[in-house]
């Protein structure tokens, strides 16, 4: 019986499927790379530079004059580091707190524009200096843009020195 069962072992030990080694899971993009590098390098050499395809600026026009008598107008004047200081025409500044100064321009400009029942003050001006950052003049019209929908638009004047 033991040579029986000898045997059985010996057959079973024939169709035993062989594993595969499974100790290498990852991929090596190495190929994938050097393609990458190749078809970089084919598009650059490929490509031409022309200076005439560039697309056109177009030139400054300029618009319809504002006059600041019709207009509620806002100084900006860059600060101590980031900070800028707005202030009205006749020289009062508002706060330096963003919040605050948020409810200041919404009071000064509604203010402006309902008590000038005479002259029609319709418009906005910004008028900035030429070291203001965009950002803090976006700021503003974004807050004069939020409050009064009505307005149409704001005018922006830059002063350079």
């Amino acid at each position: 019986m033991s040579s029986d069962l000898d045997l059985l072992e010996q057959e079973e030990d024939d169709f035993v499927i062989p594993r595969k080694d499974r100790g290498d899971d990852e991929m090596d993009i190495t190929p994938m790379i050097d393609i990458t590098f190749l078809l970089l390098i084919f598009f650059i050499v490929c490509s031409t530079m022309d200076p005439t395809k560039i697309g056109e600026i177009p030139e400054a026009e300029n618009g319809l004059a504002i006059s600041a008598k019709n207009s509620a107008v806002i100084f900006i004047e860059p600060g101590g580091g980031d900070d800028v200081v707005l202030s009205t025409p006749d020289g009062t500044q508002f706060s330096s707190d963003e919040d605050a100064q948020a409810t200041e321009i919404i009071e000064y400009i509604t203010s402006e524009l309902e008590k000038s029942l005479g002259v029609s003050k319709q418009h906005v001006m910004l008028f900035g200096n030429e070291n203001v950052e965009v950002g803090k003049v976006t700021r503003i019209q974004k807050i004069i843009g939020d409050a009064f929908e009505d307005l149409s638009s704001t005018y922006i004047a830059v002063k350079e020195q």
